[in-house]
């Protein structure tokens, strides 16, 4: 902390936004993302499972007025993410494209670069293990502050779910044996415990969490 200046270490703090938006290509997304980068004026704009990819994609996010943006295509009607940024705000630089998450390392003026990875996870339990075998190698090429939130379609604990079985209580024993051996943090969440209710199923607001 000492080696900054007074003024430097009197600027806001940036301000990500990380959504799993379950797909970006109707109108009333649009004019709902719009009014939520209004209120919340975030510097890094991320979204996830957009469902949409192409020509499509390109027209949506014409419209989202950041300067700067790259994605991962979504595969049909899966996936896809998105990550937006203001260059005037913050300076990032594409360390990893993955069909499963993007890192970038992101820095300001006087500022230590850190890393950022914007994930959506892969229903399939052998893509997710790919990506935890991903993150877990660039784990190994660093040392620097690294910050990883999205959808990793899995979830630690069993009272997360709404639902208890023998093979969900595996899955999560899985997930967070696999989460302690890699020394994550957990940032946790404020609000409701569960986010979207889609016929007997809910998605655990947990999943939007950001990992340290």
């Amino acid at each position: 902390m000492d080696q900054f200046p007074n003024n430097l270490m009197q600027q806001p703090a940036l301000s990500l936004m990380t959504w799993n938006v379950q797909g970006a290509g109707s109108r009333a997304f649009l004019l709902t993302l719009k009014e939520f980068i209004r209120l919340n004026k975030p510097g890094v704009l991320a979204l996830v499972e957009t469902h949409i990819s192409g020509e499509a994609a390109q027209r949506v996010c014409n419209q989202i007025n950041f300067g700067g943006r790259t994605h991962v295509e979504a595969k049909g009607f899966r996936g896809g993410i998105w990550l937006f940024w203001r260059p005037e705000i913050v300076n990032v630089v594409l360390v990893i494209h993955h069909p499963q998450h993007i890192t970038v390392e992101i820095s300001r003026i006087g500022e230590v670069p850190w890393f950022y990875s914007v994930i959506y996870a892969s229903p399939d339990s052998i893509k997710r293990e790919e990506l935890w075998r991903a993150l877990e190698g660039f784990a190994s090429t660093h040392n620097r502050p690294w910050l990883v939130m999205g959808d990793f379609n899995d979830t630690r604990f069993l009272h997360e779910r709404n639902r208890d079985s023998d093979a969900m209580r595996r899955r999560c024993n899985r997930f967070n044996d696999w989460f302690e051996a890699n020394n994550w943090i957990d940032l946790d969440y404020s609000g409701p415990r569960l986010l979207v209710t889609r016929g007997l199923e809910e998605t655990p607001a947990r999943l939007g969490n950001g990992l340290g």
